[in-house]
């Protein structure tokens, strides 16, 4: 009788020492996915801010470009035109400004750089036959936006752009 009790009581305590370490396994497999769900929550948030701040900059070269042919336009061959938006009533970039009531509050800079002069246009792949020499030239500029929110993200945005000129200036 008395060897049947200490099977039952050693039986006791191999099931408690199993039942702590399948519990170990299960905190442990529990804290690595916190751990793992915590980390892909600062990564998506790290990539929103990225796009966020990439778009920001993109809209800074669309608005630029959009500014060509009119009375701001900032490809007028001058060096630098670092401020292409100044003088201009309603602030293109509007929506984006931290202060809505300040328009230039916007954290995103815009520059407007003139590399070449009366240079040979380029020629699309499918052209053939027929010569632009000495009718067209064109100016080549390149457009720089750069975004920054302090702290998450800073995106910089270059695009070349080429300006056809008929016959000289």
């Amino acid at each position: 009788m008395n060897k049947s009790v200490n099977t039952t009581s050693a039986q006791r305590g191999v099931a408690l020492v199993t039942a702590l370490l399948f519990l170990l396994v299960v905190t442990v497999i529990a804290v690595t996915a916190a751990n793992n769900s915590n980390l892909g929550l600062k990564m998506s948030a790290s990539m929103q801010d990225a796009y966020r701040s990439f778009h920001a900059a993109e809209a800074g070269i669309f608005a630029a470009l959009g500014l060509a042919g009119g009375a701001q336009d900032p490809f007028q061959r001058q060096d630098v035109v670092a401020e292409p938006f100044q003088g201009i009533t309603t602030h293109p970039l509007r929506n984006l400004a931290v202060d809505p009531d300040d328009q230039a509050s916007a954290p995103i800079d815009v520059d407007v750089f003139l590399i070449s002069i009366q240079r040979p246009c380029p020629r699309p792949p499918t052209a053939s036959g027929g010569s632009s020499v000495g009718v067209f030239d064109c100016d080549y500029y390149r457009i720089q936006s750069e975004h920054e929110e302090s702290g998450r993200a800073r995106t910089r945005v270059e695009l070349g752009v080429v300006k056809t000129v008929i016959g000289s200036t």
